[in-house]
């Protein structure tokens, strides 16, 4: 049996004017304004993973988030993602960096009885927040977190941050 390369020509989307990610294509994009904010959501889907990307202006002064409000935020976020019934919180992590704060969480959720798992990574830079998310089914984890590594990793900010 011969198998063929997977296709690897990932398509270079720009989230807003400073960040940008790769997706497997060109996927859909939406704007909706939430209490007075902002957001640009990307979503799409290849034959194995779901992603997804939220790019939210939270204030329109850059720098005036506080650690305690970005914790708060982060708390909030990660209730409303695991807040499913079938939904269980697996792991959490804090990636260190001097220019954002970075946290991800991976769950679990049961969707017509077979087990998906997700990734959601939420970076909060300058005056946005961001949410990154790949899901996949729990049997396919190999290629869920090939493709979340290749995902995650793509994100970019060209916006120098001084």
């Amino acid at each position: 049996m011969l198998l063929l390369p997977q296709q690897e020509d990932w398509v270079r989307i720009h989230g807003d004017p400073y960040m940008s990610f790769l997706f497997p294509n060109q996927g859909e994009r939406l704007k909706k304004d939430v209490n007075k904010m902002r957001s640009w959501i990307f979503q799409t889907k290849d034959s194995v993973c779901v992603y997804g990307v939220v790019c939210t202006q939270l204030t329109k002064e850059e720098g005036v988030l506080d650690s305690y409000t970005l914790n708060q935020l982060y708390l909030a976020l990660k209730k409303e993602s695991v807040s499913m019934p079938t939904a269980v919180l697996r792991e959490e992590k804090v990636y260190p960096d001097r220019h954002m704060d970075i946290r991800e969480i991976r769950y679990t959720i049961m969707k017509d009885k077979r087990e998906m798992t997700y990734y959601k990574r939420f970076i909060f830079r300058d005056n946005c927040m961001y949410q990154i998310t790949i899901g996949a089914l729990t049997g396919q984890k190999d290629e869920l977190e090939r493709c979340k590594k290749k995902f995650f990793d793509s994100v970019k900010f060209e916006k120098p941050k001084d």
